[in-house]
């Protein structure tokens, strides 16, 4: 599922009240989850809500488009150069350097099915079942090294967009 996140960066040589006028101000914003200096929103009018809050009290800021992993999904071991878990939980990948596929076998050749992912093992960031399919997290420089493997072992590959 596709979240936004804003990044602050607070300013330098602030007194402590200061901090805590934004958090107040912050109350009356709809945040779906929040990592130390990381916001995390669910739609566009919160963005914009927090750009306006973070404009007004000078603070700098960057946005990420994160994808939002469920649950069950299984973590590989490269997770962290690709994502974040937050204090409350949630797991997330920064859009801009994965991409989501999922994979199946042609029915006359089921078996290379496991031997493409066998292949793609090491490539993978996290995993995760949904109720049609199972989708993969990659690197998203790796796009042509996977879709290359799927080819290789007569898979076909979808490219997944996260929802919105």
């Amino acid at each position: 599922m596709y979240k936004i996140a804003i990044e602050m960066h607070m300013p330098e040589g602030k007194r402590p009240g200061y901090y805590s006028q934004v958090v107040k101000a912050l109350a009356g914003i709809p945040l779906f989850d929040r990592d130390k200096e990381t916001l995390i929103v669910s739609d566009e009018p919160a963005r914009e809500a927090i750009v306006e809050l973070m404009q007004h009290y000078k603070f700098d800021y960057e946005e990420i488009d994160l994808i939002l992993l469920p649950e069950q999904a299984t973590l590989h071991s490269t997770f962290e150069d690709y994502g974040f878990e937050s204090r409350s939980g949630h797991r997330y990948l920064y859009q801009h350097l994965t991409n989501l596929f999922s994979i199946e076998s042609s029915a006359d050749q089921p078996g290379d099915l496991a031997q493409a992912l066998l292949q793609m093992e090491e490539h993978l960031i996290a995993s995760y079942q949904t109720p049609i399919t199972v989708c993969y997290a990659v690197d998203q420089t790796f796009k042509p090294l996977i879709q290359g493997i799927a080819q290789a072992y007569r898979c076909s590959l979808s490219w997944v967009e996260p929802l919105v």
